[in-house]
């Protein structure tokens, strides 16, 4: 199989901040998968050439590489719907659509007609996308890439762990939990801590007997939520936006706690992960079995307390999640079904 890819290479298409999350896990499991032939293609070529000549070099290069399947996560309006029309009529395109929960109204159903198949990873989205009259949607889900997300061996030394980015609902929550006697490690942008490497969020997830993930939702009156009201991300720029109606649509549906990958990568290094309930994860991971979920700051606080003082009950409950990863939740699983 042939396959083009186009993704952004540079998180936020900043060479300061590394490669991003789609150059590590979509085209680092499309370049190993057996059968596959993959091209990239780099949406960052926008910044070089302009939008206009960046499109056109990707359908140069797909009527010259006739591939099987044309697959891009998109990141905003990289990409023309004149251009992704005409590359419906060489192959088969495929978009994987990030955030539907929120970027449905204002973003999403617009760019679905132009694509053979879209991706959502939202449980209500697909009858999103079908009261429109778009019936081309395939519902699937973050996964690990297990070249990035494995098991170390340490000894076990942090009480509780968060790794990820500093937002003001996921700080009251640190905070909460320090004030109540809990003693929380934090890396990631914003913290004081700061971020960590690829290696060392390893090493502190394998320390950690209780990793976090808290998927809480950006605040109502946080800034940047508002600010989607009347501005929209426009490649590396911020643009005014006057679709209103479905810009407030998007800003009410952020409050909606949604799955993110994180808590898949951390199943495959084997840890112990007391998650955030977000949409329909138990779907993924059996609550209590192969993963604990929390629903409010004290029911968190509560499983806690009652964790740090299970170490066997923790290992088995790691263990299972880690082999429920490894059978179903890869990235190499999920496109191969998603193609096939």
């Amino acid at each position: 199989m042939r396959i083009i890819y186009a993704g952004i290479k540079n998180d936020y298409l900043d060479p300061k901040r590394g490669n991003s999350f789609e150059h590590n896990n979509f085209w680092g499991t499309l370049k190993e998968m057996e059968d596959v032939e993959a091209i990239y293609f780099p949406i960052d070529r926008i910044l070089e050439v302009g939008r206009d000549v960046m499109n056109q070099e990707l359908l140069d290069l797909i009527i010259k590489e006739k591939p099987d399947i044309f697959f891009t996560l998109l990141f905003t309006e990289e990409l023309k719907f004149r251009v992704l029309d005409e590359i419906k009529k060489y192959t088969t395109s495929i978009a994987w659509m990030s955030d539907d929960h929120w970027r449905f109204d204002n973003y999403s159903k617009y760019y679905a007609p132009h694509f053979t198949y879209v991706v959502t990873t939202y449980s209500e989205a697909v009858d999103w996308y079908g009261s429109r009259g778009l019936n081309n949607v395939i519902r699937s889900q973050w996964a690990c890439n297990t070249k990035y997300w494995y098991p170390l061996y340490a000894e076990k030394d942090i009480d509780v762990s968060f790794i990820g980015q500093k937002t003001k609902s996921r700080e009251k929550i640190i905070n909460f939990l320090k004030d109540s006697g809990i003693n929380v490690f934090v890396r990631g942008w914003g913290w004081e801590e700061g971020k960590a490497s690829n290696e060392e969020i390893l090493q502190i997830i394998a320390r950690s007997k209780i990793n976090l993930n808290i998927n809480s939702a950006l605040d109502f009156w946080a800034k940047k939520r508002l600010g989607r009201l009347f501005f929209k991300r426009s490649v590396n720029d911020i643009k005014l936006s006057l679709d209103v109606v479905s810009n407030f649509k998007s800003y009410i549906n952020m409050g909606i706690p949604q799955i993110k990958a994180r808590p898949f990568e951390l199943a495959g290094c084997r840890a112990f992960i007391i998650s955030g309930f977000a949409d329909d994860l138990d779907k993924y991971y059996k609550e209590d079995e192969e993963m604990v979920f929390y629903r409010s700051k004290e029911e968190l606080l509560s499983k806690i307390k009652i964790y740090l003082l299970e170490s066997r009950k923790r290992e088995e409950v790691a263990l299972a999640a880690y082999s429920r990863t490894l059978n179903e939740h890869t990235y190499e699983k999920r496109f191969r079904k998603i193609f096939g």
